[in-house]
């Protein structure tokens, strides 16, 4: 029973897996992005560029629409220029969003100041999976450059240009800079890179080595050249690469291809999330951030924003980066303005004292100065207001409830909103000022699909002590037509702060942590301890149990304190019911922020504002499904190298089986190694003992230490054991039921004129797989060597279900035998048989060795699928590129084809698995690559190759040279009678199966 609920396991967790794939696809958060439109036929007009030549697959375009592409067809460009690279799989095409909005920004504008947009064609290439093109495009990159330098140059300007870069685009316009080093003439044309969705500093994943070397050569240029975010306000030399401005932007939950964590660099100047990213509030998914509307518009505005004048009708971008930077803080991001907490700096900023503030002049004739007593109101006008109304907020510093004042307004139309001073003048009966100090530093804008709104979060308390001659904080809403609202919330920060930490990882309980919040209670804040690793999940759930006529509005905001650049907003409205999903886009560090000796930790904020005159029940509980589904995108992999160890160790434990001493070599059965217990917990247990272990060695190279969780590593075990499982089931039925259905699919694909040949050519890859072998390598070598290695498969699953009809016919006349010595007391010829078999290798099974053979190349087989597997983008590359070359160049995957194919002609033609000594090493060999394969072959996806290309090897190096078992002479003796190989007995059969037809 233990034994079937550990088979059964593996199988409940890969089905878990597939459900967190199919949420992250669409059902973690809906796309709210608005399409972007255009009024014209986008036009694409390629410019001719110099050294071409050298790379005709690739190409540089124009955007334009309508008139505006005579002008680009005549060379003429004077407005700032923008060069927009995709990126894997991508197309040149996907910069029409970005150029289109720009394009009319600037027809709006009587081309005063408008962009210029280029596009970089790269052939639509899989960069992202295979390596072997990236040094070429970004060859190609740098010679577009130097073109658009040479476009504006012919007109007397000297210009910088930004590069907005998708995907693998955003490493490609980082890896061209990188490149200055070496030739100083690509960073001077260059005023800023902007990186959307990208995996800057890691990559997604290591499928070949060019993508190690390229991203090593990157860091390294840029270790040496660009000073690490932070540690340039304290350098007095600035290196390079300084003076480019370097933006990075991620797509959030939504972006299931590249995560949170590697969209972020420690060079960037600048991290913002689209979700934190002011008017546009929400998460994109990977392709979503080239065309969202919301988003095209922020960016756009964040461009124009740098325009200045160069010379008559000319326009660039600004040449200091500092007032680049501020631009992209204003647009793209929003410092943190208030606070809670006691000990914040931030909260102890003196307002008035020690720094200069601006002024706000009042004109009390114009406006209606209003005192209310009232801690907590809110209010409505629908149809504007005719009169500037100052709402006056009294400061009473001995009042512990009057401490802190949350207010937020709703279609404000000034600035400077929110105010301080000393009201002692007197204008009619209202006390009033007429200059008061501007708070706007404290003001943010609050996510609104509908409308502006914006709200501040003060501390009375500590502004009063700043400022002790200030009476009031005031709130000033200009005359206005549209509707306006506005809130005033005084509070105690100690009834708003709700501390909770995070549930165990098997409890899923809902607990109430809010059961009836007051109507007129507009913020909370929730701190979260314990929430540590990506994987972690809070879904909050928030009710609107009763409202007085209006829908509930909900605004949550995240702060995780160890990731800068990652806060985010969730907003949800008109629901009355409302769900956030909280986890940490990036695992806390060790002893980071917060948790110094004597500091008690740091937890995650959540800021939650809601809508005045309902009242809320606010619950949370640990969320499987978004868990789960996180554990897919960031660690799925990982599974490729568990999946290889827990083969290799089980299959060490098949050829286990047999004592040192024992005259017949038996190979155990996969699918009872594979349910063992033993091989799995060894991996656990040891694994991250080991890696620790290795890393007091300075000899030993650096292993993969990942920080993941035991409860991630358990869950990818366990997922990669119920791929080999349901993988084990599944090819035995295939083996056993769809024999001759490959067949026909294989007699199909051959399809050579005459029927009579193909069925010939198959009847070759039973009886001369050496000469199958022999062809397969020339696939290798003059296409592709994954094609060659997908071929390989084909023809080991051709052999196998020839072995396993062998074997059904050997069991078939076996049993008939046995059965007909019953019936018929054949006693004399079963004693004779038996005194035969005794001198013969006794196998496991009676019927013969092919049940045997079977057992024996299954595991091998799956390393050949699993070696296939890994090298598909090279295939797919290929097919691609085949247009442009017959062969595939460079080829990652040549080398570990290579062997494996030698090897498997050498295993196909010999009489595998021989009855010989050493398979105690061999299987002690396999354990070593195992572990290998786990500590070295995670991340770096790519070694897993020669992982497997070693394995063959020595299987074959021992099945060539190892000692015959010496105690069985007899045995051999039949052996060598027998017919070598298992093709061989294969062709024996065959010709008994004609004698019988005949």
């Amino acid at each position: 029973m233990i034994l079937r609920l550990f088979i059964l396991l593996p199988v409940l967790v890969v089905a878990l897996f597939l459900y967190g794939a199919i949420v992250n696809i669409g059902y973690i958060e809906e796309n709210r992005c608005r399409m972007t439109y255009m009024f014209e036929h986008p036009q694409y007009t390629r410019l001719p560029v110099q050294g071409n030549e050298r790379f005709p697959k690739y190409g540089l375009y124009a955007y334009s629409e309508g008139y505006i592409t005579q002008r680009v067809q005549q060379r003429i460009f004077t407005g700032a220029p923008v060069l927009f690279v995709h990126g894997s799989g991508g197309s040149y095409k996907q910069v029409r969003s970005l150029a289109s909005v720009a394009l009319r920004k600037g027809i709006d504008n009587n081309w005063q100041t408008h962009l210029d947009y280029f596009s970089v064609d790269l052939n639509e290439e899989l960069s992202g999976v295979y390596g072997g093109y990236l040094q070429d495009q970004t060859e190609f990159l740098e010679v577009c450059i130097q073109e658009i330098a040479r476009l504006y140059g012919a007109r007397g300007r000297s210009i910088r240009m930004f590069i907005i870069g998708h995907s693998v685009g955003g490493k490609l316009a980082q890896a061209v800079v990188a490149q200055t080093g070496a030739r100083g003439n690509i960073g001077r044309h260059i005023a800023g890179i902007v990186t959307l969705s990208a995996p800057v500093d890691k990559p997604v994943a290591l499928l070949d080595h060019y993508h190690q070397s390229f991203y090593d050569r990157i860091e390294q240029a840029w270790k040496t050249n660009r000073s690490v975010t932070g540690e340039l306000k304290h350098s007095s030399t600035k290196a390079s690469l300084d003076g480019i401005l370097f933006v990075t932007i991620g797509g959030g939950i939504r972006d299931i291809i590249v995560h949170d964590g590697l969209t972020s660099s420690r060079y960037a100047d600048l991290h913002a999330m689209t979700h934190n990213i002011p008017n546009v509030w929400l998460s994109v998914d990977h392709l979503c951030a080239m065309w969202c509307l919301q988003f095209v518009l922020v960016m756009n505005r964040f461009l124009f924003s740098m325009v200045v004048p160069q010379g008559r009708n000319s326009f660039g971008f600004v040449e200091e980066k500092q007032v680049q930077l501020d631009k992209a803080i204003r647009f793209l991001s929003q410092p943190f303005a208030g606070s809670l907490d006691d000990d914040d700096e931030k909260a102890r900023v003196p307002v008035g004292k020690d720094k200069e503030i601006l002024l706000v002049q009042h004109y009390p004739e114009q406006e209606d100065w209003i005192e209310d007593i009232r801690r907590s109101f809110t209010e409505q006008h629908r149809a504007g207001m005719h009169r500037t109304r100052v709402q006056m907020i009294r400061l009473v510093p001995d009042k512990v409830s009057h401490r802190f004042l949350r207010v937020e307004v709703i279609n404000s139309e000034q600035d400077n909103w929110l105010s301080g001073c000393a009201a002692v003048e007197i204008y009619g009966n209202s006390r009033m000022c007429q200059k008061a100090g501007s708070l706007a530093n404290y003001t943010l804008p609050v996510p609104s699909s509908k409308f502006d709104r914006f709200g501040a979060l003060l501390d009375m308390h500590e502004l009063k002590r700043n400022n002790p001659t200030w009476t009031h904080v005031l709130v000033k809403i200009p005359r206005t037509i549209k509707p306006v609202q506005f809130s005033v919330d005084i509070f105690n920060p100690d009834e708003r702060m709700i501390n909770l930490t995070m549930p165990y990882w098997f409890d899923y309980r809902a607990h109430t942590i809010l059961q009836d919040a007051s109507p007129d209670d507009s913020f909370y804040r929730i701190n979260i301890r314990g929430m540590r690793h990506t994987y972690q999940t809070i879904a909050l759930d928030l009710t609107a149990m009763s409202c007085a006529g209006v829908k509930g509005t909900v605004v949550v905001k995240v702060h995780v304190p160890w990731a800068n650049g990652y806060d985010r907003y969730a907003f949800h409205e008109e629901l009355n019911q409302t769900t956030v999903y909280i986890y940490p886009p990036i695992e806390k560090p060790p002893g980071g922020e917060g948790e110094r000796e004597g500091q008690e930790e740091v937890p995650i904020q959540l800021d939650v504002h809601l809508t005045p005159g309902c009242k809320y029940r606010i619950r949370y509980a640990q969320s499987l499904r978004v868990s789960i589904a996180r554990i897919v995108q960031q660690h799925l992999v990982l599974i490729p190298a568990h999946s290889i160890a827990l083969l290799l160790l089980a299959f060490k434990d098949q050829l286990s089986q047999t004592a040192h001493d024992d005259p017949a070599f038996v190979v155990g059965k996969l699918r009872s190694s594979l349910t063992k217990p033993g091989p799995l917990v060894m991996l656990l247990a040891t694994s991250s003992l080991i890696a620790k272990f290795l890393t007091l060695f300075k000899a030993i190279p650096r292993v993969e230490l990942l920080a993941t969780p035991l409860v991630v590593s358990i869950l990818i075990h366990l997922v990669s054991l119920g791929v080999l499982v349901i993988a084990t089931l599944g090819l035995w039925g295939a083996i056993a039921f769809c024999a001759n259905f490959a067949h026909k699919i294989i007699l199909r694909l051959i399809a050579l004129p005459i029927p009579v040949m193909s069925s010939t050519f198959l009847s070759c890859i039973h009886k001369f797989p050496l000469a199958v072998a022999v062809l397969l390598i020339a696939i290798a070598l003059t296409a592709c060597g994954g094609v060659s290695l997908l071929c390989a498969a084909a023809v080991y699953f051709v052999l196998l279900s020839k072995a396993y009809e062998d074997y059904l016919e050997n069991f078939v006349f076996y049993t008939a035998r046995k059965i007909a010595a019953r019936l018929f007391g054949a006693r004399e010829q079963t004693e004779r048989d038996g005194k035969r078999r005794r001198h013969r290798r006794r196998p496991a099974n009676e019927t013969g060795d092919e049940l045997m053979v079977i057992n024996f190349h299954l595991p091998l087989f799956f390393l050949v699928i699993m070696l296939a597997l890994l090298n598909v983008p090279s295939v797919i590359t290929w097919a691609k590129n085949y247009h442009y070359a017959n062969t595939l160049q460079p080829d990652p995957s040549l080398v570990p084809a290579l062997i494996v194919l030698v090897c498997l002609a050498v295993l196909w033609q010999l009489n595998t698995p021989r009855n010989v000594y050493g398979y105690e090493l061999l299987a002690a060999l396999l354990v070593i690559v195992a572990f290998v394969s786990v500590l070295y072959c995670q991340v770096h996806v790519y070694r897993l190759n020669y992982s497997i290309g070693l394995v063959f090897l020595a299987i074959t190096v021992h099945q060539i040279i190892a000692p015959k078992r010496r105690d069985v002479v007899e045995m051999d003796a039949a052996e060598e009678k027998e017919p070598e190989g298992i093709v061989q007995q294969q062709a024996e059969q065959e010709s008994v199966d004609e004698k019988k037809a005949n």
